[in-house]
């Protein structure tokens, strides 16, 4: 018979509980590292996020609209396949248009490529979203980021692509363009909105690339850019 004492009794709950973390922390890091681009293929639907560097107006957009911790995106497109040509039908410039995904990918340097794809019970919504995206295909960009004008902004166009029914999968909110840091309106968009000549629509329902990253709608791939 062997006897355990309580020094040794602890040791072992103490080997057996850094047993229990290493473990934990290896399971972690693989749900978290990032596959790369030539191990998993952009599929139809995928809305695709990017932080695009545009100066003030850019860094506003950012902070006004916040992701999840670590992340920060201000533009968003749907991924089409036409064989094996990807696009991104995105509302961007002057109009929606469908760009060659190298086109989208160039404006962002950062090594990491952010992928929503909806989860299973959402599938059914993407064909009939990719065609109606596709339908908008030359429909002026909205400046003023208004919604339910004859004018569409990059996530709008998502927003109004999926929806179900008519019912739209992504949950819209009240719009702010004030910094959460003193509550008082981003300079940048004082700037924005006065060289519009249009108040500034605080407080108006709307959509922005975080509202969809952040939606339990989708399942957020994140995908390490090819080094060659």
């Amino acid at each position: 018979m062997t006897i355990t004492t309580p020094i040794e009794m602890q040791k072992i709950k103490s080997r057996s509980a850094n047993s229990l973390l290493c473990a934990i922390v290896f399971i972690c890091s693989l749900l978290y590292v990032p596959t790369t681009l030539a191990q998993t293929a952009f599929k139809e639907g995928d809305i695709i996020f990017e932080k695009i560097p545009c100066g003030n107006l850019c860094d506003a957009i950012i902070e006004t609209t916040p992701c999840k911790p670590g992340l920060a995106f201000n533009h968003c497109g749907i991924v089409h396949k036409e064989g094996k040509d990807v696009y991104v039908i995105e509302a961007i410039g002057k109009a929606v248009k469908q760009s060659p995904i190298a086109t989208f990918l160039k404006r962002d340097t950062s090594s990491l490529i952010y992928i929503g794809r909806l989860k299973p019970q959402y599938a059914k919504a993407i064909k009939p979203a990719v065609k109606k995206a596709q339908d908008y295909i030359g429909t002026p960009y909205d400046d003023t980021f208004l919604p339910g004008d004859s004018a569409l902004y990059c996530s709008e166009l998502v927003w109004d692509s999926y929806k179900q029914n008519g019912t739209p999968i992504f949950t819209t909110q009240p719009m702010t363009f004030k910094s959460p840091k003193t509550n008082a309106t981003y300079p940048a968009w004082t700037e924005y909105y006065q060289s519009l000549h249009q108040p500034i629509p605080e407080g108006v329902e709307g959509i922005n690339p975080c509202l969809i990253a952040n939606s339990d709608k989708v399942e957020l791939i994140v995908v390490r850019r090819d080094s060659k």
